[in-house]
């Protein structure tokens, strides 16, 4: 009897201590390209939706160029990660023709060491070439 009680204890424990919340209102959002050209980060408003659920919204742009990240969608927090299911989308002139580069669906952030940033796990660019690094500041 005390094994079943204890085992319940411990997972109501575990569930609690490792769930994690977002924090809501503005982040920076970066991608290397533009931070090259001295712009200023952009940001992503993140809403609670309830339940473990947010939404996020926003955008970095270089004001000199037609160059840019944006993003929208859904994010759950899970340990040091983002799952994100939506849309980003990047341009910058010299990479991929300087035609959009667009990631649809489900996607990974990811905050490793002592970062404190998620950054886009699928860093590849639709060139199948070039690197991007997209993160989203805590």
């Amino acid at each position: 009897m005390k094994v079943p009680f204890l085992l319940l204890f411990l997972s109501f424990l575990t569930n609690n201590l490792f769930a994690q919340e977002l924090r809501t209102g503005s982040h920076d959002l970066r991608i290397q390209w533009i931070e090259f050209n001295n712009a200023k980060p952009g940001t992503v408003e993140v809403t609670s939706l309830g339940k473990g659920k947010y939404k996020i919204e926003g955008e970095q742009r270089d004001p000199t160029r037609n160059e840019y990240v944006t993003i929208k969608g859904t994010l759950e927090v899970a340990e040091r990660k983002l799952l994100f299911d939506g849309k980003i989308v990047s341009r910058i002139e010299y990479i991929n023709e300087g035609k959009p580069c667009e990631r649809v669906g489900p996607q990974v952030f990811r905050a490793t060491g002592t970062r404190k940033y998620w950054r886009l796990f699928e860093k590849l660019n639709c060139d199948r070439i070039t690197t991007d690094y997209i993160d989203i500041f805590f």
